[in-house]
């Protein structure tokens, strides 16, 4: 039988059914191949335009990570001329100190500014220890004396 529609064209209308179903199906998947390029095309172009933007990023992160590096050195360079310029202060004033404190300078000082000069013989006076000594232990005894008088005198407050 389906050899006698074959040969007779019956079922024609049936047939062109069928391929009518087959131009739709190869136009079908044609779109469908159409509308994937389509959206590999969109999803590369997404892909793209994302790894350029982290690769902006980057780059921008990367500069101002430079530009604070920049900053550092510079202030480490400001830092540097001030303490030289303090060593050098230091240095200029350790030496006039040193010029102030000599001997020299304070004798000259002493007797220019302020007129002294060195003592004559008849200005000097000459202090015996021994008697020196004798009167220490002579005040000694006295505060020792004193020192008892208060003690009973601090004894006797206490009991009242």
């Amino acid at each position: 039988m389906l050899v006698a529609e074959k040969e007779y064209g019956h079922y024609e209308y049936g047939q062109y059914h069928v391929e009518e179903r087959q131009k739709k199906n190869r136009l079908n998947n044609r779109n469908r191949r159409i509308k994937a390029k389509k959206r590999n095309k969109a999803a590369n172009r997404l892909a793209i335009i994302s790894l350029a933007m982290v690769c902006l990023f980057l780059a921008l992160f990367i500069l101002y990570r430079y530009a604070n590096i920049t900053k550092i050195r510079t202030e480490i360079t400001e830092l540097e001329k001030q303490r030289i310029q303090l060593e050098k202060d230091k240095e200029f004033l350790l030496a006039e100190l040193e010029g102030i404190k000599s001997s020299s300078r304070i004798e000259e000082n002493a007797m220019i500014i302020l007129g002294m000069d060195y003592p004559t013989e008849e200005q000097v006076v000459y202090v015996n220890l021994e008697e020196d000594l004798a009167e220490e232990q002579e005040l000694k005894e006295e505060l020792s004396l004193f020192g008892q008088f208060k003690n009973i005198v601090n004894l006797v407050l206490n009991l009242f």
